[in-house]
């Protein structure tokens, strides 16, 4: 009986596709995908075909994603990556102040949500921005780091025992 393998893409197809995204093109997959308090958003690569996506993964729940893939970036359902007075100018944030009133929260993202909606103020283009911002400052500005961490995962995740790889480079 012959091995069964299981196709992934090369080193250099992995190296070639991420020299291709930018920042905003990884923090925007996992922010499509995230819901503040109940879903985390992942940035992730499929290793069999080489293509970026999010998925969104509930509190306490694995992912259901039978493809082999390692994650590029994550949002925690946990976290507020960005808050209001950070992606409102200072006197947006004041209008904000206002609307909101006094017996509203710091924080409620519906009447964030409504403030943007009435002030034609795009605010998932501008959070994206904002988390580009911090992953480009925090990871990806030592691309080299960022890159030996992401073939670390790709390395651990084709050397699981119970699968049989074979890698493929292809022209991206």
């Amino acid at each position: 009986m012959e091995d069964e393998y299981i196709e992934v893409i090369g080193v250099e197809q992995l190296k070639t596709i991420l020299t291709s995204l930018s920042p905003k093109d990884i923090v925007e997959f996992a922010y499509k995908e995230w819901i503040p308090c109940q879903r985390s958003g992942y940035t992730i690569l499929n290793l069999e075909n080489g293509k970026i996506s999010g998925i969104g993964v509930e509190q306490n729940q694995l992912p259901l994603n039978d493809d082999l893939f390692i994650v590029l970036y994550t949002i925690s359902a946990l976290e507020n990556p960005v808050k209001a007075n950070e992606f409102l100018s200072d006197e947006e944030y004041e209008e904000y102040e206002e609307f909101k009133g006094d017996e509203a929260a710091d924080y409620t993202p519906d009447i964030v949500a409504d403030f943007c909606k009435k002030n034609d103020i795009d605010e998932d283009a501008r959070k994206i921005t904002i988390l580009a911002n911090r992953f480009e400052e925090n990871e990806y500005w030592n691309y080299n780091k960022w890159e030996t961490g992401v073939l670390n995962e790709y390395y651990d995740a084709i050397q699981e025992e119970h699968y049989t790889f074979k890698t493929v480079d292809e022209e991206v």
